[in-house]
């Protein structure tokens, strides 16, 4: 084989890999320090009587994801206490990848946003111990409100963003991106 079909059969996996990146990853390339996360579940209790609890779980996500127990079945006009749960099925015992973005705050940042954004209010309950300008949110727990009934979606995505977390979530790189469901009625 030539040399250069030889150069271009080496530079072919790099261009693919290239290709992949996504233009709001910045700062930080997603690196074996990544979280690796099989099983994401979303927990919500009503702050109203009678108590509600809804939960919402993805399994596989690095598969086919399963959404079939995903979506969020909220009351209208309600708040919620909620967590969220990471797990790593793949490892024996399971991992509790919550614990490790728990220990690593000052890394982490969940993102939640709602669509439409009328349909919900999430506001992460939980900091890290940046220092100033910190402490920055973390997300593990938040204060969700619905708004009216209607129905949308809720994007939830972890940010891993070591050495530049600045309490926004265009630095780094995402370990998680899912949209669950959402019926408010």
């Amino acid at each position: 084989m030539n040399t250069m079909k030889k150069s271009l059969l080496l530079l072919l996996p790099a261009a693919l890999l290239l290709g992949r990146c996504n233009k709001d990853e910045q700062n930080v390339a997603p690196t074996g320090d990544n979280e690796a996360i099989t099983t994401a579940t979303l927990t919500l209790t009503s702050q109203t009587t009678p108590v509600q609890t809804v939960t919402a779980t993805v399994e596989n996500l690095n598969a086919s994801a399963d959404f079939s127990k995903a979506t969020l079945l909220l009351r209208p006009n309600t708040t919620y206490t909620g967590t969220i749960t990471l797990l790593d099925k793949t490892k024996t015992p399971t991992l509790d990848v919550s614990a490790a973005v728990k220990k690593e705050a000052n890394e982490h940042l969940f993102v939640y946003t709602p669509a439409p954004a009328s349909l919900l209010t999430v506001i992460s309950t939980d900091v890290d111990t940046n220092p100033a300008p910190g402490p920055f949110p973390l997300g593990l727990a938040t204060q969700i409100r619905t708004a009216a009934a209607g129905t949308g979606t809720l994007r939830v995505v972890l940010r891993h963003q070591p050495d530049v977390k600045n309490g926004t979530p265009t630095p780094g790189s995402s370990d998680l991106d899912i949209t669950f469901p959402v019926v408010v009625q």
